[in-house]
């Protein structure tokens, strides 16, 4: 049972009063389809009880300390975590859509060196609860509007806190909780191989995207650490099996950097490389960030796509969003976490 694995601190408040089982359900439908932040709201549960939920396992595990807007209607969410973390969410509304995209850590391990929350080392894993309740309060605030979508491609790499994730994932899919098809929610990791196998064999149909940046080795080790863990032949392997396993698409991330990985060769071998009719380029021009990097030209952006796809590469160029908030890809770095000391995870 999805409530039972989500909402422990709630199963045990209510065994220890001996509520009947069916409590349990109407707080996690109270949470993930309400959408209360407080206990008093969840009117399916009696009003003695509430107060003694919001003593024991309050409804909200984040507190949220401030939203801001962009010109482009994009908002930026800034959450504390009990323990006083920081944590940011994005909603980006386009064409009728509205999508969410979450962290999973406080903070992210892998350093590549033009993301901003690669600047800031790594904290802690964020729970299943606190993962899901990004999402709850993001619909929430746009009522009656609906989050539309899901991308796993905040603060941290999804893939080294698996088991959270996944049961954050599932709960927002639940058909009993908050009701997301699996097809609008999509976890993006910057390669990790086993992890790439293990969410190919998961029965859910989740999407998968694959940050990678550049088609080569060298370059990909200097721009992403973890490319000196798992190398790219090593990395297609994974790719295959995961479109073989699935015979879902399966999306590449390539992040355009300025005389980096924006040369005619770089399209040529990402031609060659993704070979698979299920593969799909997603290009994106480069969000300015403290590393040193610039951004490719809006027109060579648009050359390079004409390149790629002159040469039989599905591509897409996805347009940069709440850039004036720092809400844009890989600009996601709470100013609570800077200075703060780095701890090692294991993966």
């Amino acid at each position: 049972m999805r409530a039972t694995v989500f909402l422990p601190d709630v199963q045990k408040v209510l065994e220890k009063r001996s509520e009947p089982a069916y409590r349990l359900e109407q707080a996690y439908s109270a949470l993930t389809r309400s959408l209360i932040r407080d206990w008093e709201e969840a009117t399916n549960l009696p009003k003695g009880l509430r107060a003694v939920l919001a003593e024991g396992a309050p409804a909200a595990v984040l507190e949220l300390r401030g939203v801001s807007r962009a010109t482009d209607g994009t908002r930026k969410y800034l959450f504390h975590t009990r323990d006083g973390h920081a944590i940011e969410t994005v909603m980006i509304p386009e064409k009728g859509r509205h999508t969410v995209c979450i962290s999973t850590q406080v903070g992210c391990p892998m350093g590549c060196k033009f993301c901003a929350t690669g600047l800031l080392g790594i904290k802690r894993n964020l729970k299943a609860r606190e993962i899901a309740e990004q999402v709850f309060v993001a619909a929430r605030d746009i009522a009656p509007h609906r989050v539309s979508n899901v991308v796993v491609m905040g603060m941290g790499e999804p893939f080294l806190n698996y088991d959270e994730t996944l049961e954050a994932l599932k709960v927002l899919n639940d058909p009993d909780g908050f009701a997301l098809a699996a097809r609008h929610i999509a976890a993006s990791t910057s390669g990790l191989v086993d992890r790439i196998r293990r969410f190919a064999d998961e029965p859910e149909q989740f999407h998968l995207a694959i940050s990678l940046h550049t088609p080569f080795e060298d370059e990909r080790k200097e721009l992403m650490p973890v490319a000196a863990r798992h190398q790219i032949p090593e990395l297609m392997d994974a790719a295959r099996y995961y479109v073989e396993k699935t015979h879902r698409k399966l999306f590449f991330e390539y992040t355009l950097l300025a005389g980096v990985n924006d040369q005619p060769r770089h399209a040529e071998a990402l031609a060659e490389l993704l070979d698979h009719p299920l593969y799909h380029l997603n290009l994106l021009r480069f969000n300015w960030t403290d590393t040193g990097f610039s951004a490719t030209s809006q027109r060579g952006a648009r050359e390079f796509l004409r390149y790629a796809r002159s040469l039989g590469l599905p591509a897409t160029l996805r347009p940069s969003r709440g850039q004036d908030i720092d809400a844009a890809c890989g600009q996601l770095a709470a100013k609570d976490l800077r200075g703060r000391t780095a701890v090692s995870l294991s993966s």
